[in-house]
């Protein structure tokens, strides 16, 4: 028995594993972290016009 006839099957495996399992499922898992930053986006933006708005009102540090 040879050491190749081993490694080339569990090589196989582990390229079938990337390919139907990893690949496939880091699309959504990739779009929920851009969708996430887009939301703390909008909501740190949101925080700052209303911390903005309320030191020009009081006449501090904008």
């Amino acid at each position: 028995m040879n050491t190749q006839e081993i490694i080339t099957p569990v090589a196989k495996f582990i390229e079938w594993t990337f390919e139907t399992v990893l690949v496939p499922l880091s699309d959504p898992i990739n779009s929920g972290v851009i969708l996430l930053a887009f939301v703390g986006l909008a909501f740190w933006l949101r925080l700052q016009k209303k911390y903005t708005e309320k030191a020009r009102k009081e006449g501090g540090m904008v």
